[in-house]
């Protein structure tokens, strides 16, 4: 299927841990891109949206394209940004309750 019919969802980081890898395009947290603040990541899939997205908004190839393009967004990290992430991602995962297990566990 085309890039441009993929479909996209951003959830909070704490709903990683209920993701079935199976049904969306990414293999595991590892391939998950996550937002600058460390709070929300997003999978796709293509196809029907699988139910435990179901309370999350859906987005279209250039709708989640425009999201992740806008420097001004979470999703945009400069250079020097990029020096902290991790800190700023480990520091977010490590305060979340959860309550399966810490998918994160490669921070």
């Amino acid at each position: 299927m085309a890039i441009e019919n993929r479909n996209y969802v951003i959830i909070p980081i704490e709903q990683v841990e209920n993701i079935d890898f199976n049904l969306v395009m990414e293999d595991s947290s590892e391939t998950l891109r996550i937002s600058e603040d460390g709070k929300y990541t997003f999978v796709k899939f293509e196809g029907n949206k699988p139910s435990f997205l179901d309370d999350f908004d859906q987005y279209t190839y250039s709708e989640i394209k425009n999201i992740l393009d806008n420097v001004n967004g979470i999703w945009y990290v400069d250079d020097d940004e990029q020096k902290t992430f991790t800190d700023t991602i480990r520091t977010y995962i490590d305060k979340v309750s959860w309550s399966k297990y810490n998918p994160f566990n490669w921070l």
